[in-house]
């Protein structure tokens, strides 16, 4: 009998210690949390395109950049929205921006070069970049690091 008592130790310590090797591990291997006592999880993203239709810059993204983005994998994880006018200077007016939008438009002045993009990560602005380099350079970036 003390024998199998013995036994029964051994495979419950055996049994404790691989348990504590596997959450020593996860504790390890684990993502870092962000914020104390919140987990560590993606952000909502939202991005949104600001364009028009006459100018040659926003027609080179479309044309180019915003189909790739489009088949990307990060485009599949956040929400789209976009304002395009039909002329440059009629971006700004109201009848182009949908009413929870407009609170990124009164950030804009008549100077603001377009294409433009606002990332939006839980509900607060974390960049606005301007054109097609800033798209690549700035804008990119900053998606995939706030979808990681």
């Amino acid at each position: 009998m003390p024998s199998m008592i013995k036994r029964g130790i051994v495979v419950a310590g055996l049994s404790l210690a691989a348990i504590v090797a596997a959450s020593a591990a996860s504790l390890f291997f684990a993502p870092p949390r962000s914020d104390a006592g919140r987990d560590a999880r993606p952000a909502s993203v939202t991005l949104i395109y600001v364009g028009a239709e006459d100018c040659a810059p926003c027609r080179a993204w479309r044309r180019d950049g915003w189909p790739q983005f489009a088949a990307s994998s990060e485009f599949r994880r956040l929400a789209y929205r976009e304002v395009v006018a039909p002329k440059l200077f009629q971006l700004l007016n109201d009848e182009h921006w949908p009413d929870d939008l407009r609170r990124y438009r009164d950030r804009l002045d008549r100077s603001s070069a377009v294409p433009l993009w606002f990332v939006v990560a839980d509900e607060e602005l974390a960049l606005t970049a301007r054109g097609l380099r800033e798209w690549s350079e700035r804008a990119l970036p900053t998606i995939r690091s706030l979808l990681r």
